[in-house]
């Protein structure tokens, strides 16, 4: 783990009356940009794997919006290793939902009827790439697959509007080979040439789709980080807070438990009931979460049919009727009965 941080209180305000700061512990340790911290963290890490853990990092997996990768490739980490980067797969399809959203509200687009389709069907393209991705998956990976799986999804948006020429059986399914045939007015308005082009952003990452790979651990430490540091709301990069709480949060990532391995390497004792039981709880509330997201989820109707429901509607409960109102209607059963015959 690694924090940088471009401002130290002591040197500010002795800079601030033009004196030499005093002696202390400088928390100022980057002079560039701020975007380039992310980047320069993590070169770090790649060239100091080999000494610290002795182990050399192949893939690095990336969520499209930093120079990271670039500046690994120029530090050269390993000389004889070329470091190959993945995409996020959370990243790439929510980058590719987020860009046909962004062409529906494109009033220059092309015509309102045609961009409402394309917003209805989003999530449909979306299924249609996450579906071959599966079924390609269940074999061994390899330069074919990513091939193929290229291909179904340059043909996605032509299944998805109603083009089947280049379907495959085991993909495409006889009902929606009936479906309408959007294609002949997408082409003719344009707008078939800018769904094509996020499109081919997705197919040129098709390999990172077949993996499968995630940054969901890094977004959890994030998450910690933010819970120690308070969203925020105090500045904590004055002086070593910042560096502290980040500390705590790797603790509370690697471990579950940060208020018992603080303690304990603090004081060489174990902590109090109190510690425990809380650290317990959490515990058990996690391995309860888990278990509940594991389980089938069927959703659960919260209105019952009138049909089936014998409190309200048609087949509501009702008094017995009367011996006249009885007769009267046994009359004029039997007289419509008479009649039909």
């Amino acid at each position: 783990m690694a924090v940088r941080n471009r401002y130290c209180m002591v040197c500010s305000r002795a800079a601030a009356v033009n004196k030499l700061p005093g002696k202390h512990c400088c928390s100022k340790n980057w002079h560039g940009s701020s975007s380039s911290m992310e980047a320069n963290i993590i070169q770090e890490g790649f060239q100091n794997s080999v000494a610290m853990y002795g182990v050399k990092y192949a893939k690095v997996i990336g969520d499209g919006d930093s120079n990271v990768y670039k500046t690994i490739l120029d530090s050269r980490p390993y000389d004889e290793l070329q470091v190959e980067k993945l995409e996020c797969q959370n990243h790439l399809f929510r980058n590719f939902c987020l860009k046909l959203k962004d062409i529906v509200r494109d009033s220059k687009a092309g015509p309102i009827t045609l961009r409402k389709c394309l917003g209805k069907n989003i999530l449909r393209l979306r299924k249609s790439v996450i579906s071959a991705t599966a079924q390609l998956t269940k074999n061994e990976v390899n330069f074919d697959c990513c091939s193929i799986l290229q291909k179904h999804i340059l043909n996605a948006p032509y299944h998805v509007f109603g083009d089947h020429q280049n379907c495959v059986d085991s993909v495409c399914s006889i009902q929606r080979k009936n479906d309408t045939n959007w294609i002949p007015d997408l082409l003719q308005s344009g707008l078939l040439y800018r769904i094509m082009n996020v499109v081919n952003n997705l197919a040129d990452n098709s390999k990172s789709l077949l993996f499968s790979a995630n940054n969901n651990c890094v977004e959890q430490f994030h998450s910690i980080v933010a819970k120690f540091i308070g969203g925020k709301r105090v500045n904590f990069c004055l002086r070593r807070s910042y560096l502290a709480r980040c500390s705590g949060a790797v603790i509370s990532h690697n471990s579950g438990s940060f208020m018992s391995r603080v303690h304990k390497s603090m004081y060489n004792t174990s902590p109090g009931n109190f510690v425990k039981s809380t650290e317990r709880r959490r515990e058990n509330d996690l391995i309860r979460r888990k278990r509940k997201m594991s389980r089938p989820r069927c959703r659960k109707s919260l209105f019952l049919e009138k049909s089936r429901n014998k409190n309200y509607g048609v087949r509501a409960e009702k008094p017995d009727l009367s011996e006249d109102i009885f007769s009267q209607k046994k009359r004029k059963a039997s007289f419509h009965s008479a009649t039909i015959n």
